[in-house]
């Protein structure tokens, strides 16, 4: 049987897999993708790439196509709170996306054009995606892992032995599975108002359902009246939408009838073609008791799975690869030392128990609506029930879009990180407190024109303030030192700050003579 050789071997050809692709790729790391899926998504799931996966997308040379191939500019950036489709709007609420210290904001992408673009991305730059091949097996052994693929049209076999694998094989991973690890927290048996047990999905095409309605597009439409609660999340300016509606209790999902569930959404009678569609299950927030077993790291949904609600999902599997991927680069270019591959679960892991709460969190807010009798009703008395549970749900519905502290003020604490003795500074899902307390997120500013964040190297970075020279003996890791102006050193009070490959603060002072030691604990030697 042929045997390939690799340093990374990926399974799992969806956003997440593809962004570990592209992240080694771009550190000279040989990586193998293999993704049973023979072609990228077809039905959409994800609809947000927030604005941190967006940093590392800039950081890749990818964000200015990802967001060209988003929703266009001019569909509204809100959420519509409305009875039916067609029927009466009752709350509208816009993303607050100026509030955001970023180079980047959030982009609304639907995952069919997400992963075209990745895909596209991964083979212009020559990464070896292997799609309509499933993992079969593996073993860790004799100091690497021996995996047996197979291709899933003609059953051909071949082995594939790497260093290191990455599986970002989804919910039902093989590879978790095959590890025996656990996943713990709420598995989605809870009943709830919407966004929990088994949910249905459907991706629709419908022309004349927006001139139908008589209403301003918005981005995503929330449906909630008595018979059924819905969403319906734009995927272009005015003709597709991908609709998540829940399936009553005790109700085979196989039952449903799509298209009248459909048309009591809409409120009306349009033509609507389905595309596609299919169950999930809802309430979900899961993660894994390990990442890392041996030679294999889990990522993504393998490691973790939560309600959509907010959007953290992809995107916390995105910052899981591009934590690890300058890891993996490190050993693979030999100044990494034991300590680094350690820490990539110390630091993850956190974040997965940390975003998981939000899905659940919404859908317990939700689950606390009490719906007004006459909140379809004509007449003053329906106006008023509606205007007074809209300003409820607008008020209490908030939390799901106002999360730019979930999303850029993630913090790592590990023994990769040197800290200060300063107290920790706040964890605030809607407020980010920009920060270069060692182990946050690098706080964005401006140097010479264009945002700090593109002056960093691909391996660490030093920032000082002036430009005094500053010698640093046997270094041993790629570093570039780049002089702050007075501007952009208020952000960084202390003279040196560290910033590792991903954009982390990895120690501050104000001794030169601690720069080595910080270095050489943050590449995992100390």
């Amino acid at each position: 049987m042929q045997i390939e050789t690799t340093f990374v071997l990926i399974v799992g050809g969806g956003p997440v897999g593809m962004s570990a692709a592209l992240e080694l790729g771009a550190r000279g790391v040989p990586a193998i993708l293999v993704t049973e899926n023979l072609d990228t998504a077809r039905h959409p799931k994800c609809n947000l790439t927030n604005a941190r996966s967006m940093e590392h997308f800039r950081r890749l040379g990818l964000s200015q196509t990802l967001r060209s191939t988003g929703l266009p500019p001019e569909l509204p950036r809100e959420s519509a709170y409305v009875t039916r489709f067609c029927g009466q709007e009752f709350g509208r609420l816009p993303r607050p996306l100026m509030l955001y210290p970023t180079p980047e904001l959030p982009n609304f992408i639907s995952q069919i054009r997400l992963e075209e673009q990745l895909r596209g991305a991964c083979e212009s730059r020559g990464h070896d995606l292997r799609f309509g091949q499933r993992l079969v097996s593996f073993e860790d052994r004799d100091g690497g892992i021996e995996a047996l693929v197979e291709n899933v049209q003609d059953g051909a076999r071949r082995t594939i032995r790497a260093s290191y694998m990455l599986a970002a094989d989804g919910a039902s991973s093989l590879a978790r599975k095959s590890l025996d690890v656990a996943m713990r927290g709420e598995s989605g048996d809870e009943q709830r108002a919407f966004m929990g047990g088994t949910m249905l999905s459907y991706y629709i095409e419908a022309p004349e359902l927006l001139d139908a309605s008589g209403r301003r597009p918005a981005q995503m439409t929330w449906i909630i009246n008595r018979d059924l609660r819905a969403m319906m999340y734009a995927q272009d300016a005015r003709t597709r939408w991908v609709v998540h509606v829940q399936v009553p209790t005790g109700v085979d999902w196989r039952e449903v009838d799509a298209n009248a569930t459909i048309r009591a959404m809409l409120g009306a009678d349009v033509p609507v073609t389905i595309i596609s569609g299919g169950p999930w299950r809802g309430g979900l927030a899961l993660v894994a008791d390990r990442y890392r077993v041996g030679r294999v790291f889990l990522a993504g949904d393998a490691a973790h799975l939560f309600t959509p609600l907010g959007g953290f999902g992809m995107n916390t599997g995105i910052g899981d690869v591009m934590n690890l991927g300058w890891k993996l680069a490190a050993v693979h270019q030999g100044w990494g030392g034991d300590a680094l591959l350690d820490s990539y679960e110390d630091e993850r892991r956190p974040i997965g128990l940390r975003n998981r709460e939000i899905g659940v969190h919404c859908s317990r807010i939700m689950d606390r609506w009490v719906l007004p009798d006459a909140l379809e009703a004509d007449g003053p008395e329906g106006e008023t029930a509606r205007a007074v549970f809209g300003e409820q749900v607008v008020r209490e519905d908030r939390v799901q879009y106002y999360t730019v502290g979930l999303q850029l003020g993630e913090r790592y604490a590990s023994q990769i990180v040197t800290g200060d003795g300063a107290d920790t500074p706040p964890d605030d899902w809607e407020k980010v407190w920009p920060s270069a307390f060692p182990g946050s997120r690098a706080p964005h500013v401006m140097l010479d024109g264009a945002p700090l964040f593109d002056k960093f190297g691909s391996g660490f970075t030093l920032l000082m303030h002036g430009s005094d020279a500053v010698a640093i003996a046997e270094a041993g890791a790629p570093l570039t030192i780049v002089s702050l102006d007075e501007a952009a050193a208020q952000a960084y009070p202390r003279k040196f700050t560290l910033v590792r490959p991903d954009q982390h603060v990895a120690w501050h002072g104000d001794e030169a003579g601690e720069i080595a030691a910080a270095l050489q604990r943050a590449a995992g030697r100390a």
